[in-house]
């Protein structure tokens, strides 16, 4: 419903106050401890749930909602494929994490618990990066949607830059109570001190953690999930965290194990980079457009149906330009017959209305 509700532009209030006070009322109050916060947790995400329903059906958002119908199964093909591709693209940076907590609890009760600090911390931190690319996600998407290529590039690029600047601060907040921070978690000296020397890695990669965190909501705004699926799959599981379990095992510590997330991070962050900086973002329209099935190229007026009988089954359609010129002598029946999809490809409407006028 998040995103259903952030697809047509609309800002959405933050319920984690409304979170932490139920843990408090459930772990405290009703003296559940362990076993109220998982409750209120559960609670909280139903109550978001039922409240943003209610909101899209009384207030604002319904009127994007078609209703139900055997078109709600069509297209499914490919929601399917960047869905699984948004998990695999999301999913292979946390499952990298979670090794690395396994991993550390192989090195003892130490640094087990400098390791809790710490993966605390950095869930905590990681949130700033994450928002900028759900933002990031919603607002390309949109863009292109729009057909707006210029604002959709300069959104990435405004998210990228403003990832890396939040950052630095985070990196010199970090460094700044490293020596003394894990003393809100835990009062052993071993554990406070462990936790101060691995810090200074894990602020390193917060301007890393922010690029990958914005970059990778921009690629997924673009539907291009499959390349951060792919870039995390190499830089995680291929090299990075390999080397810092390796490390870790062979006099490093705990230390090591961070020093592969950190490595990992800024290959993913720089080359997710890469991938948004030089993106052809005229192209990226068109291809938003092209996973649209027929009907919706239609409803948005980018198509026209083609006549029936026209086609050897199944609904097809045309772009407008398209549609008026195929009666050129130089397209003919083969572009008459030509699935929308496939002339999204293929071709532009604008090159192809270059290209005819010099014919005509």
């Amino acid at each position: 419903m998040k995103k259903y509700l952030q697809a047509q532009g609309m800002r959405l209030i933050p319920d984690h106050a409304a979170r932490a006070g139920l843990n408090y009322l459930f772990v405290y109050t009703f003296k559940l401890h362990l076993i109220g916060a998982p409750l209120a947790t559960g609670l909280s995400y139903w109550i978001s749930f039922l409240l943003l329903v209610a909101y899209a059906r009384f207030v604002a958002g319904s009127r994007c909602w078609g209703g139900w119908s055997r078109a709600c199964l069509q297209n499914m093909s490919t929601f399917a494929r960047l869905a699984i591709l948004g998990v695999v693209h999301v999913g292979t940076e946390w499952w990298a994490f979670e090794i690395v907590a396994l991993a550390a609890g192989r090195l003892g009760t130490i640094p087990l618990a400098a390791q809790s600090v710490i993966m605390t911390t950095d869930q905590v931190m990681n949130t700033i990066p994450f928002g900028i690319g759900v933002a990031a996600s919603a607002r390309v998407g949109n863009l292109l949607g729009a057909r707006n290529a210029k604002g959709a590039a300069r959104a990435a690029n405004v998210a990228a830059w403003l990832s890396m600047f939040m950052g630095l601060l985070v990196l010199i907040v970090l460094m700044a109570v490293k020596d003394f921070y894990a003393k809100i978690f835990n009062d052993d000296v071993n554990v406070v001190r462990l936790t101060a020397e691995v810090m200074p890695y894990v602020a390193l990669f917060q301007i890393a953690d922010g690029l990958n965190g914005s970059c990778g909501g921009s690629l997924r705004g673009m539907g291009r999930q499959h390349i951060g699926a792919a870039v995390n799959l190499v830089s995680y599981y291929m090299g990075a965290l390999p080397l810092g379990i390796w490390l870790a095992f062979h006099g490093w510590g705990l230390a090591g194990l961070w020093v592969g997330q950190c490595i990992a991070l800024y290959l993913v962050g720089a080359l997710e980079w890469i991938v948004v900086a030089w993106s052809d973002w005229d192209h990226q329209v068109d291809m938003a457009f092209k996973r649209m099935d027929c009907a919706e190229q239609v409803e948005a007026g980018i198509g026209e149906y083609l006549p029936e009988g026209q086609t050897n089954g199944g609904a097809s359609c045309l772009i407008p330009e398209l549609y008026k010129l195929a009666d050129s002598n130089i397209f003919g029946d083969a572009m008459r017959r030509r699935d929308c999809n496939d002339a999204m490809t293929d071709v532009r409407v604008s090159f192809l209305t270059h290209r005819l006028a010099k014919f005509a």
